[in-house]
């Protein structure tokens, strides 16, 4: 079958038309998204803790209050023992070995890995996996529950099998940790970041001996018994003027509740109230249980807090909640990224260990915490790339909201955009229990569905949304935009119009007076309609929805061409739509979502204005008009890749401030926001005219659609003019990695976090790692909840003096656009296409790179 083909290219999966002829399906697979699927395992435990290489886990399994004795076992973790059925769900059933138990008798409780040097977090020793860290646990019997170390002995055979085992399990002398100023370090149930210096822990803000707070203490030496600092609640982070604390993201603004309030940053504040918490392994986010169950202790409403959430809780919505109140939930961890398909076998523990036929997370998407549950014997996966889109003016979970004070608010739901456009339900309107009804009847993982928790619609009810701009600056409220998207996820009663024979019955699904409305018609169409211009645009009716099923809806609109797109389960429904360019507000007041602005509780509104009956989730606005693939990505359950990747953009989205908002000047050419936006329009245009011009096709196909290395093309400066730019995508011939600042810190210790991302030692941490790995050029093109570098060799790598390229460069300003515009220029006079330059030599030697790129495309700074 012969069609029209666009790609639209993506750090991760690429499908590919050429010549009129679409791929088949043994070039791209796709993977599932499973954040609203929780899986079964056999590992069991009241609390556990993981190595950093996610390859031991340690459990407490009994524990004996008269004797004062614990049990722990410890399992080798075997994802070469994981296997996926025929929709991509993963099967963890043989994942863990049989273990290996030893009892310690001081009143242990939970516990924590700690290990004084990461990055080797084991030897080889007669062909055993030897771990050797310390474990910090809490005392719980017979005394105050104040924290020890105490240094293990685990032995894995046979590791890194799917046969691998614990064949020993010994622990040494026990040592209780004690603060600067003498005192015990008191609390329970600790987690530690991965260099072992920052200890987070459930505990009081006196060190007392309390409970019920989040808390932390830091020490400059890792895993020390001694030289802790005094605690702090977790909340009073980001005012500790500590350089060591600093340097954690999760330190770098006021932690908020979901509602937008500061928690407390003095002890006496309104301070984070939480239990079981997880720090990952950088210090980015805290995962812990902020509600209490049923029997008053805080094990419910898994949540997450840090630099992914923009420091807000985050009550996660999907399958690691899965209903309100029916289990206790305790402890988790995650391996982190250590077993991701697209890791390069360098970077993997083992050295040059592929991860490609075993692989957790299965979802798809740029990053997603694979987290296991020992106390719920359970495997989730948590997105939480989708929480940081830069463009997000309203995202609403339709879960129940977790207040400040740690209890459920079941009248509202939180607005995770960053704006906390709180929704408020009213009339009938009710959150679901459980997320029984986000699924498909069928069960299966490829037939759209909810997320988590839904808005149930019984009739006669809404949910409510004040949008407020003070300063009329929120792009897309107070501020005209250029670019719009509205996207939410729907499934009409299969009794909607039961009853309804006479008139016109059509009813809400949004409303806003002045902005735009979303109808869903009497014989089960839907219109949007958006107001440009001061006139009402409407695009006519879609397609017949299916009753009783979900459909993820999507709308968007680019403001330069006018041109309008309408989605259904992710896919374009390629009818014809009107064009209106111009600019676009939602403007401030109330948003109403199931019913018009005024409720009409009518079971059958003869004259339409009526409220929907069904269930509404996921509801999202964005400010510029989103790619068909990021559609995509969170329709869930929509077999919908291929289709996005074909989608043809339009120009509107390739201006460089539609795809970075912070993009939008000559000056901000040399910032990281301009980098991402580089690489987005070279990822989605790039690869397509690099094909189409490529002399070796077969060599170029398979570099497209490889698992790896994907296809993420980097961007450089060619040329610039205040309105224009011209962008040299990085050669096919490339390698796209995701790596941690952890990893790019043992390059260059400054390159310590995003940032510092776009400075002169990531870039030289950046070009190491490329050496690593065979190439001879690196650059960070994107930083998510970590950096992305792009690995390719260039045609000429010369040591040049600085003042050879001109003055910004002469001064030292090497990241700046004038600078970076003198190198390609340099470059350009000896015949490449552009440059980039990686270490600075002496501090007048700059190695520069110069190469030919893929292809080189001019776009508009603001279109």
């Amino acid at each position: 079958m012969s069609r029209r083909c666009r790609s639209w290219w993506v750090p991760r999966v690429a499908l590919l038309c050429f010549a009129g002829v679409a791929a088949t399906d043994s070039l791209a697979v796709e993977r599932p998204s499973l954040v609203n699927t929780r899986i079964l395992t056999p590992f069991s435990a009241n609390g556990h803790a993981s190595t950093v290489d996610g390859r031991v886990f340690v459990g407490n399994i009994r524990e004996d209050s008269a004797t004062t004795t614990t049990t722990w076992v410890a399992k080798a973790f075997r994802p070469e023992a994981v296997t996926y059925d025929t929709q991509g769900k993963p099967d963890l059933s043989s994942a863990f070995s049989y273990g290996r138990i030893t009892q310690v008798r001081n009143g242990e409780n939970a516990l924590a890995f700690c290990f004084t040097q990461p990055a080797v977090p084991y030897q080889m020793v007669d062909g055993l996996a030897v771990y050797q860290p310390y474990i910090v646990d809490s005392q719980m019997f017979n005394g105050p529950n104040v924290f020890r170390r105490r240094p293990a002995d685990i032995r894995v055979s046979q590791p890194f099998t799917a046969q691998a085992d614990v064949s020993s399990f010994t622990t040494g002398t026990l040592e209780t940790l004690i603060t600067v100023t003498g005192a015990t370090l008191r609390g329970i149930e600790p987690t530690m970041t991965s260099d072992g210096r920052l200890l987070i822990f459930q505990g009081g803000p006196f060190n007392d001996g309390g409970i019920d707070h989040l808390m932390y203490s830091y020490n400059p030496t890792p895993c020390a018994a001694f030289g802790w600092s005094n605690p702090r609640p977790l909340s009073m982070m980001y005012n500790d003027t500590t350089s060591g604390v600093q340097r954690y993201p999760l330190a770098r603004w006021g932690l908020k509740s979901a509602t937008g309030e500061l928690f407390g940053d003095t002890t006496s504040g309104a301070l984070l109230r939480g239990a079981y918490p997880w720090v990952d392994h950088e210090g980015r986010n805290v995962t812990y249980m902020g509600v209490l169950y049923k029997d008053g202790a805080r094990r419910e409403a898994v949540s997450l807090i840090g630099a992914d959430t923009g420091w807000a809780a985050h009550h996660i919505d999907g399958a690691i909640n899965t209903g309100r109140l029916d289990i206790a939930h305790l402890f988790y961890s995650s391996p982190m990224w250590n077993f991701e398909r697209e890791r390069p076998p360098e970077q993997n523990l083992p050295n040059g260990t592929d991860n490609k036929s075993h692989y957790l997370p299965v979802t798809k998407s740029h990053d997603v915490l694979a987290l296991f549950g020992s106390n719920t014997s359970d495997y989730n996966e948590v997105d939480v790339g989708e929480l940081r889109d830069p463009f997000q003016l309203l995202s609403l979970p339709m879960n129940e909201l977790v207040t400040r004070a740690g209890t459920y608010d079941l009248t509202r739901t939180p607005d995770y955009s960053g704006y906390f456009y709180t929704g408020t339900l009213i009339g009938t309107a009710f959150t679901s229990t459980g997320n029984f009804v986000t699924q498909p009847s069928s069960g299966s993982l490829w037939q759209p569905h909810g997320k988590g928790k839904a808005l149930i619609l019984p009739g006669g009810g809404a949910l409510s949304v004040n949008v407020t701009d003070a300063t009329g600056t929120v792009r897309g409220v107070g501020s005209a935009v250029r670019g719009f998207t509205v996207q939410l996820a729907v499934k009409p009663d299969a009794n909607i119009h039961a009853g309804c024979t006479t008139g016109n019955p059509y009813r809400y699904l949004l409303h806003k007076v002045g902005a735009l409305d979303l109808v869903f018609e009497a014989n089960n169409t839907v219109q949007m309609s958006f107001v440009i211009k001061g006139t009402r645009v409407r695009l006519g009716p879609s397609l017949p929805l299916p009753l009783d099923e979900w459909t993820h809806l999507a709308y968007t609109w680019d403001g330069v061409t006018g041109a309008f797109r309408e989605y259904i389960n992710g896919v374009p429904s390629n009818r014809a739509l009107p064009v209106a360019p111009g600019t676009f507000r939602i403007g401030t007041g109330l948003l109403s979502i199931g019913a018009s602005s005024v409720l009409n509780t009518e079971s059958c509104p003869a004259n339409g204005e009526g409220s929907f009956k069904g269930a509404i989730d996921e509801v999202r606005f964005f400010n510029h008009a989103r790619s068909a693939r990021s559609i995509c990505m969170i329709s869930h359950g929509a077999n919908c890749l291929r289709e996005s990747i074909q989608e043809t953009p339009t120009e509107g989205q390739f201006g460089m401030s539609q795809q970075a908002f912070q993009c939008n000047s000559y000056s901000a050419l040399g910032s990281r926001a301009c980098s991402s936006a580089m690489h987005r329009v070279c990822a989605q245009r790039g690869a397509h005219d690099a094909l189409a011009s490529s002399t070796n096709i077969l060599e170029t196909i398979q570099q497209l659609i490889g698992e790896r290395p994907p296809i993420s093309l980097l961007g450089a400066l060619a040329a610039a003019t205040p309105t224009d730019v011209s962008v040299a995508c990085a050669p096919i011939q490339h390698e796209s990695v995701p790596v941690t600042f952890e990893e790019l810190a043992r390059l260059h210790t400054l390159c310590t976090d995003d940032r510092a991302a776009q400075t002169f030692d990531c870039t030289a941490a950046a070009h190491r790692w490329c050496n690593k790995l065979g190439w001879t050029t690196g650059q960070i093109f994107e930083v998510t909840s970590r950096p992305w570098v792009g690995c390719f060799n260039s045609g000429l790598v010369v040591d040049v003096t600085k003042d050879q390229f001109g003055p910004a460069s002469n001064s030292g300003a090497f990241m700046s656009t004038d600078s970076k515009l003198e190198v390609s220029q340099w470059c350009q006079a000896r015949g490449y296409g552009a440059g980039v330059v990686q270490e600075l030599r002496s501090g007048f030697l700059v190695q520069t790179h110069c190469f030919q790129p893929a292809v080189t495309v001019p776009w508009k700074i603001n279109p």
